[in-house]
Order: structure tokens, then sequence, then C-alpha cells
């Protein structure tokens, strides 16, 4: 994939909304990334190095210590978002499913950007916080179907996993 192939497609994930010189702020701060096919591109539980923006190829989504695929992703998407907005570790561990290109934009350009107050970096986490709710949107949806088809002790369970997840939110 070219540079500009590569950049239209970052544009168009996370540049939604963003003036042509915000754009080619996060575009410069951003560094290419390619990953092979099997090649865990972060793992559960290590620091981030920033905002992976999956341009070309599809990943998997996983549990250390489980073979079980949480989810399959293909671009375009960003991935380490949680990392980036908390500045934890990761929540799981990504790995190629097949030749992927990332854009990456690393936190330590993330917080330049941010020290800079730049309407950029500000702008991304709306639209971070945009890809996060529709996927927490997903994951309500996917609670429902499990809980509504799910044995009895399977929907006690789920509903008091949902009562928690809601009382215990704190920001």
């Amino acid at each position: 994939m070219t540079p500009s192939e590569s950049s239209k497609i970052i544009r168009g994930v996370l540049c939604r909304g963003l003036s042509h010189e915000q754009t080619e702020q996060i575009l410069k701060a951003m560094v290419p990334v390619k990953a092979e096919t099997g090649r865990v591109v972060f793992k559960e539980g290590e620091r981030p190095q920033g905002l992976m923006v999956l341009v070309e190829g599809t990943v998997e989504v996983f549990k250390d210590g489980s073979n079980e695929v949480l989810a399959t992703i293909a671009a375009p998407t960003v991935l380490g978002e949680i990392s980036l907005l908390t500045e934890g570790p990761h929540t799981a561990s990504v790995r190629a499913k097949t030749a992927c290109d990332f854009g990456l934009l690393t936190i330590t350009q993330f917080h330049r950007l941010l020290r800079e107050e730049s309407l950029a970096a500000y702008k991304v986490i709306a639209i971070l916080a945009e890809v996060l709710a529709r996927r927490l949107h997903r994951m309500d949806e996917k609670f429902v179907e499990v809980s509504r088809r799910g044995a009895s002790s399977h929907v006690e369970e789920l509903s008091a996993f949902k009562q928690k997840l809601f009382t215990e939110w704190s920001l």
C-alpha cells in the first residue's frame, strides 16, 4: 500500500471532521508499521506504544492464556484506543490474521499534540469516544441476546454483571 493510499484511509477513520491542516498534524505524527501473518501486534498487560490505525489486513483480538478469539476485525479501524485514553496497559492482545499495515500515533506524539493544545488531538479524542460508544452499544446488544437465550443461572449471572457494570463505572 502506498503512503498516499494509507493516508487516505487514516483520514477516513481517524480524521473525520478535521480540517486539512489538523489532518496533516495527525498524519505527520504517525509512523507506518507492518505486521506479518501471525505476529502479535500488542499483548494484554503491556504498556501501549500508542493508537494503531489498521489500514490494511485483518487482526484477531484475544485474551492471554486463551486460544479463544474474542473478535476478528478487518481494516479500516482503530486499535489500542482504551490504552491511549487511560494510559493503562492493553486490555487484550491483538494478532495479525493476515499481513497488516498500520499507522501508529505514538503516545509521545499524542501527548505532544495535547501539550500544544492542538485542536486535532481533541477531535481525535472525540472520534475515539464515538468508536468506544459504538463498541459498547454492540456489547450491550450481545449481552441482551445472550441473556434472553441463556439458562436461568446464566441470566442471573449476566444480570448481576450488567448491574455491576453500570453501578461501578467511575470516571
